[in-house]
This record gives C-alpha cells, structure tokens and sequence, in this order.
C-alpha cells in the first residue's frame, strides 16, 4: 500500500494529495506535523511529500522511498495508470515536465519560505515575503494570459486533467492565504480554477488546515 507523509498546510503535499484521489486505488496519508519523528528517519531533508511504497516482490517485503514532488506524482501516475495524468508519448511527456519545471522555479520554489514565514512580522522578514508574493503575482500574470487567450480551456495547457492542474490548483487555492490580491485579468484563470475546486479528487485533497485557507 501507498503510504504519503504529508503536512496539512504543505503545497507540494496537496499536489501529491490530489494525484492519489485521482486514483481508484488504496493509500493512507500520515499527518507528518504528528509523526515528525518517522518522517525524519525517511528524509534527512525533514520535508513533506514522502512517499512510501510497500512493494511485494518473489515474497520478500521491501520499501520504495521517494522524494520530490514531481518524483512522486510521476511515479504514481504510472504505478497506478488510470486516469492517466501524463502524455505517453515522449515529447509530450517531455513538454509537460518541462512546464512542471517551470511552474516548480517560478511559483513553488517561494512556497516554503512564505508558509514559514507569512505571519512573521520581522521589518526584514516582511520585505521578503512582499518580494516573493509580487514574484508570484507575475509569474501568475503569465498563466493568466494563457486562460485569457483562450477562454474555452477548461484544464491548463491539456484537453483533460493532468500533472499541471493538480500543481497549479494548490497555488491558486491559497491565494488569500498568501494575501496576493487577484487581478481582473486572472478572470479566466480563477474561473477555471473555481471550477476544478469542485472536482471530486480536490475536494477530497483537502485537509481541515487547507480548507480554511480559502476565504
């Protein structure tokens, strides 16, 4: 069985989250905030997502150990194939992690810091939560555009729900949370991802942290 360490207000662990509930298949989430202890004997890192596979092999029990976010969600998506998240074919493949790539460099690398640091209310502190929340608001300017331009887009850069959704979605979710103030011309977008906030899958995702995230 799949077992996911996972933070309850963790963007990278709702990520992971929303892959599994996509899945028809069987998993247990562990609180890491409660299980810190066992989470640090799985990653020297001390970092959720951590996922853990209970793998059964010619009678011998052994454990698969995987970090990283993407790491994860790939491995799911092809351990457990249906509905599938990603392309088969190889360029399209390629394409989506490179937009994955993109979205983890321009948007997730300040996730860690904000969520350490957004109450903080140190002078210096506060300047660099207010640096990194603008760098986000472009970077968001830039995926915005995308839905503006074509306004029937109901999943991100895909015809059905992929990899790229289920990263994206956590971001736009905590927007309040984060106080990025959204912009008129995120209309399409936060349409799309009113939306895919209803979708069964994310719904489940969320934990009782997450859900008071949106106001």
């Amino acid at each position: 069985m799949i077992h996911l360490y996972s933070d309850s207000r963790c963007a990278f662990s709702h990520r992971v989250r929303i892959v599994l509930h996509e899945k028809d298949m069987d998993f247990k989430i562990i609180d890491a905030t409660v299980n810190r202890d066992d989470l640090m004997q799985l990653t020297p890192y001390n970092e959720t997502p951590v996922l853990v596979d209970d793998i059964d092999k010619n009678n011998k029990k052994r454990d698969l150990i995987l970090l990283d976010t993407n790491i994860v969600s790939e491995y799911i998506d092809e351990r457990f194939p249906h509905p599938q998240l990603m392309p088969i074919e190889p360029a399209e493949k390629a394409r989506m992690r490179m937009a994955l790539h993109k979205l983890d460099r321009e948007l997730f690398q300040h996730i860690r810091y904000l969520d350490s640091n957004i109450q903080n209310k140190d002078p210096k502190i506060k300047k660099d939560v207010e640096r990194i929340k603008k760098q986000i608001s472009n970077s968001l300017d830039e995926i915005a555009m995308v839905f503006a331009n074509n306004k029937k887009m109901e999943y991100f850069g895909s015809s059905q729900f992929t990899l790229l959704d289920a990263s994206l979605l956590p971001i736009l979710w905590r927007l309040s949370y984060y106080e990025i103030e959204v912009k008129k011309t995120w209309a399409n977008m936060m349409k799309y991802a009113e939306t895919q906030f209803n979708r069964p899958s994310f719904l489940a995702s969320l934990t009782a942290v997450e859900r008071s995230m949106k106001q």
